[in-house]
């Protein structure tokens, strides 16, 4: 890894704010597992949550300005930015992680 990963990661000013009012100081980027029956799929877009992961050893752990963000280690890093943001949907605030290809 060349870069150095903190720079990597960004967090705008709105996604911030989201997580300090919701008191959600963890974030976790990493390939969502989904289960159907006995079936596993794995998505190979990461994806975010607002939360801390139960294991914290497959992680890369940084600090950003009171923000905890958990990157999986299984993840390719882009050469772009990693972006977490807040998109809206029918007034529904989602957070959003970009930055990654499909192939990531």
């Amino acid at each position: 890894m060349s870069r150095d990963i903190t720079n990597i990661i960004k967090i705008t000013d709105t996604a911030k704010n989201y997580l300090y009012k919701r008191n959600k100081l963890n974030v976790c980027i990493e390939y969502p597992e989904y289960r159907t029956g006995n079936d596993c799929a794995f998505v190979q877009v990461p994806e975010i949550f607002a939360k801390k992961p139960k294991k914290e050893e497959g992680y890369i752990i940084i600090s950003l300005e009171g923000i905890t963000v958990f990157l999986s280690k299984l993840i390719n890093l882009p050469d772009n930015d990693i972006i977490i943001d807040v998109n809206s949907f029918l007034g529904i605030k989602i957070l959003t992680v970009s930055g990654f290809n499909s192939r990531d």
